[in-house]
This record gives structure tokens, sequence and C-alpha cells, in this order.
């Protein structure tokens, strides 16, 4: 009987270490980190923040325009304006996720279900689509107005078409097969619900208006990972020297502002933060200290944040 109970204590016992431990937690030890001394350069066509208006200044003759925002080793993502009657075909990508903000305008999409039948709806300004890699998709512009959308996919990402399109310079369409439909090995939700296909802010706004803060997951699938975030100005941290934000080590984090003002600090230098608007992109290099602040003074500010891990880990600062 002796021997069942020395047995047993640790295994009692196993379950609060394991708790203690959980995914996400964030680690009491102190580690140390081999951060550069100098700051990570933004490479270019990446900058700190690239601004909605000035991108429409530069462009304004132009019905369509399609500017890159963001080239780095994961992501790829471009501001994008086209004219009511614009239609994309329906296609895929085998290995890569692709999601729209839509930042001005209506866009009708087709997004391809587990059943292959198709989920049709609307996306106005406000709203985020999301496409998982291998199923179809499709949109078109609707209305009388142009649409503006921040579009992002990884970094290499090849689409694939069902119907052969039209010949392209330097490029040969050639017939193959692959895997498409769910990916089996996707990061579930651990609610056991779908992750979302699209969503509008202004509706979520809604629905949460007695709250002064709240977050609505938007992606945790391979190689992909945001958040929308929002808040009233004043209901996160001052910033400061005990409050530095976080850093990630090996990727960049970006974001684009979905509503009001959000201010960012980078490497704790609060006197060069800078205040983004509705539509605005900012991005953050790897190994960079960032803090973003709700900022707009009246009604809600909101973020919609994207990396490339499902579960992606966050450097802070230790206790002081």
């Amino acid at each position: 009987m002796r021997t069942w109970r020395s047995a047993a204590l640790p295994l009692l016992f196993f379950p609060a270490l394991l708790a203690a431990q959980a995914p996400g937690a964030v680690d009491t030890r102190v580690f140390y980190y081999p951060k550069p001394l100098a700051r990570t350069p933004w490479q270019p066509p990446m900058k700190p923040v690239t601004r909605l208006a000035e991108v429409k200044a530069r462009h304004h003759a132009e019905p369509a325009w399609r500017e890159p925002v963001i080239q780095d080793e994961n992501s790829r993502a471009f501001l994008v304006q086209e004219p009511p009657g614009t239609t994309h075909a329906r296609k895929l990508y085998p290995d890569s996720p692709a999601w729209w903000a839509v930042l001005e305008g209506r866009i009708r999409f087709e997004v391809e279900k587990p059943d292959r039948t198709f989920d049709v709806f609307e996306a106005t300004k406000g709203s985020y689509v999301f496409v998982p890699e291998r199923m179809l998709h499709a949109f078109a512009v609707v209305g009388e107005l142009p649409a503006i959308t921040f579009e992002v996919t990884l970094a290499s990402a090849t689409p694939v078409y069902p119907d052969k399109p039209a010949s392209a310079p330097g490029v040969e369409y050639i017939p193959v097969r692959l895997s498409t439909g769910p990916n089996p090995l996707d990061v579930p939700d651990p609610n056991g619900r779908p992750w979302p296909i699209h969503f509008n802010v202004n509706d979520l706004a809604t629905q949460n208006a007695a709250k002064k803060s709240w977050t609505q997951e938007a992606i945790r699938k391979n190689r992909a990972r945001g958040n929308l975030i929002c808040g009233q100005a004043g209901s996160d941290q001052p910033v400061g020297p005990n409050n530095r934000g976080h850093f990630h080590s090996d990727f960049a984090e970006f974001w684009v502002v979905m509503l009001g003002e959000l201010r960012w600090t980078f490497e704790g230098d609060e006197a060069g933060s800078i205040v983004a608007s509705q539509g605005d992109i900012v991005y953050a290099p790897p190994k960079t200290w960032h803090a973003p602040q709700f900022w707009g003074k009246t009604g809600l500010n909101c973020r919609l944040t994207s990396s490339t891990y499902p579960s992606a880990n966050h450097f802070y600062d230790p206790p002081r």
C-alpha cells in the first residue's frame, strides 16, 4: 500500500505542474537574448508607417493601382485600388493563406467551404476576409465607387487556377494535380469552432459597445496569426522605461488601423512615437521593441495585427 501511495503522489501533482507551464504562459524565469545594439532597419518597401492618404495622393489620377507595402522573408502585402466591375477569377493558393482588409468600397467574395460549395458575401469598409490555403476563392468590386484593400499573402505565394488563364509573358500554364480542400494538419480552434472568414469591425463594435476594450481573434492558421484588438484611449498601460511593450525574435509584426487612431512607440523611444489613423499600416521589424496604444480621444480605436506564426512568442522586459 505504501508503494502505491508513493508512486501516486507525483501523479497527483503532475497536472498542477503542467498547468503552471501551460502553452502561451510567460515563464517567470529570466533568460538572456542576443539583441543587436543597432536597431533593426526598415528595409524598402517597408517603413514604420504607410499612410493611406499619401498613397492615394500619389495615385490620384489612376483608376486602378497596386502599391507594395511589405516584402520580407515571411509576408507580401499591397495596398490596391480597383474600379467597379473589376473581377478576379477563381483561384487557390496551394500553401499560403490570403487575407484582405477592406478600407473603402464594396467587394463581393466567393470562398470555398469544406463541402466544396461557396460562401458568398459582400465585404465593405471595415471588413476582414480570410481564405485558407487550398481553398478556391474569387471576388469582384461592386457598387459605383472604387474599392481599396490591404491584401496579404505569404512572401512566395503562387496562385493555381481551375480554368486556364490567358497566356502571360514568361509563364506557361501547365496542367497539374494537387491536394485541395481543408488542410488536414491545420491549426484547430481550441473551442472546436471554425475560424472566421469574414467579419466587420463596425458590427463587432456594436456588439461590444459596453466594453472598454476587447479582442476578436482573426487568424490562427498555418503560417498566419492575427487579432483585432480594440479599446478606448487610456485603457492600456502607458509607455515608459518600465513598458517597452514586446518584440519578436525572428519575424516582423504589422498592423492595419481599422478604426480611430493608435500610437506606436519603437525601442522605448517615446519622443519618436508615430500616430497612425484609419487605413494606415504600421510595421515592426524582428528584434524591435514595439508598444501600441489606443490613441484616438473619442470613440473606439482598433488595430488588426498580423504575423506568420500561429503561436508567436513574445519577449518582454523582466520585472523591475
